[in-house]
């Protein structure tokens, strides 16, 4: 029997979510790397790596989005508290409930129209300039990462509408 936790960050979901971010922080170091090799390279031989700015390029869409997931379940989102301070705890309730199902949407829109411009670049070969890396390898990472968003907005509105902590 699978026992239903109110807490996402305990959750399979949550759980997904960290992998995730743990692959966006490898993926961080090897740019570091890269980055510092190529301006190493640059400084002493004259001779930096070919398509290092593209490397970098993808590497970071690929960890933005991987970091996504997680900011979300944890609630690391920027807020602007300044019209919400002095609220009462059923109006903040009531307009994170709010944030959830908009961000939940956006969330799947998101993954919905990148799948569409993943599709269309696999379609049209679309390459990087200098290394030819296909380009549609980055939209399978942002698909993943916005598909986990938005399942973890499901799984947050859900437990909330069973009566649980929305936190």
């Amino acid at each position: 029997m699978t026992v239903f936790s109110a807490d996402i960050q305990r959750s399979f979901l949550g759980r997904l979510s960290n992998i995730f971010a743990l692959i966006g922080g490898f993926i961080m170091l090897g740019i570091a790397a890269v980055t510092v090799a190529s301006i190493i390279g640059r400084t002493t031989i004259g001779q930096s790596i070919s398509g290092d700015y593209e490397i970098t390029e993808m590497g970071l869409a690929m960890s933005v989005f991987l970091f996504l997931p997680v900011c979300y379940v944890k609630k690391g989102h920027v807020v602007v508290d300044l019209f919400t301070a002095h609220c009462q705890p059923n109006t903040l309730r009531i307009l994170d409930i709010i944030g959830d199902i908009v961000f939940t949407f956006t969330a799947f829109t998101f993954a919905y129209l990148m799948s569409l411009s993943g599709i269309e670049a696999k379609e049209y070969l679309e390459q990087s300039m200098l290394l030819g890396l296909p380009t549609w390898w980055t939209f399978i990472i942002g698909v993943a990462s916005m598909t986990l968003c938005g399942l973890c907005g499901l799984y947050k509105l859900f437990t909330m509408f069973r009566g649980g902590n929305h936190e």
